[in-house]
């Protein structure tokens, strides 16, 4: 498991890691082995599951407003309150091998909803439970699977086109640098940005010019993260928007790709 602070347990918890913060602070990064590199896609989609509905809403839920280093109790108890009885329901139809992960998260949900607390992102049962139930999702929901490899500093596997719909997204940070790295996905309130535009936007305004998807795959190096979303017809952008120090937003680097999604 990586070593990296987070912005947030919920942020990390939830798969929405680098988002909001991704274009003004860092991220946590989730643990798991490196799966063998290129992508593979579900040719049709399989029938709903509810246990896969359930983590796809899960995924989806935005964290609390406000900082996420010092959450309001009152926001933690509500965005617990949405999610507990997704995760209920997707226990109550999860398989054997998910279940203790689910188990444990509930855990830790339930917690929030009773105390308003918020546990540490990089907490081992919060950053390895979350990465379990992703990985699980990727390889057994019959989403989209789209796999991206994050190099210093590119981003492979990021597709062109995507049909609409649910998708999985496993992120695999090879990185030789040892970095971390992560993939959020944005989409341009202009619908006919392109690249060279996003990338001469000042940081200051670029929040305003694009709608987050909820949810971020992020990984330190030699690990994968994963995140479920649900894609609406339109143009969006794959990026990674770390950095920090002396190493600017590596999407200004390299790291941005578009995809149109219909």
């Amino acid at each position: 498991m990586g070593g990296h602070t987070g912005t947030g347990w919920t942020a990390r918890l939830l798969g929405t890691a680098a988002a909001v913060a991704a274009l003004v602070g860092p991220v946590g990064c989730a643990a798991g082995g490196t799966p063998a590199a290129g992508a593979a896609e579900v040719p049709a989609p399989a029938p709903a599951d509810p246990t896969c509905t359930n983590l796809l809403k899960i995924d989806a839920v935005p964290p609390p407003a406000g900082d996420p280093s010092a959450p309001d109790p009152a926001a933690v108890r509500a965005w617990a309150g949405q999610v507990l009885p997704l995760l209920d329901s997707a226990l109550a139809t999860a398989p054997a091998e998910l279940q203790p992960t689910l188990t444990a998260l509930q855990r830790v949900v339930r917690s929030a909803a009773e105390t308003g607390t918020a546990a540490a992102s990089d907490a081992p049962v919060v950053a390895q439970s979350v990465t379990e139930y992703e990985a699980w999702a990727y390889d057994n929901c019959g989403y989209r699977q789209v796999l991206v490899t994050a190099v210093d500093y590119r981003l492979d596997g990021v597709p062109a086109t995507l049909p609409a719909g649910p998708a999985a997204v496993r992120l695999v940070n090879d990185s030789a640098a040892g970095l971390a790295h992560a993939v959020l996905i944005a989409r341009p309130k202009d619908q006919a940005m392109s690249v060279q535009q996003l990338l001469a936007t000042p940081a200051d305004q670029l929040a305003q010019q694009l709608d987050l998807v909820p949810g971020a795959a992020s990984a330190g190096p030699r690990e994968q993260g994963g995140m479920l979303v649900d894609l609406a017809p339109g143009r969006y952008f794959f990026l990674c928007p770390l950095g920090g120090g002396d190493t600017p937003p590596h999407l200004t680097l390299g790291m941005v790709a578009p995809v149109a999604v219909a």
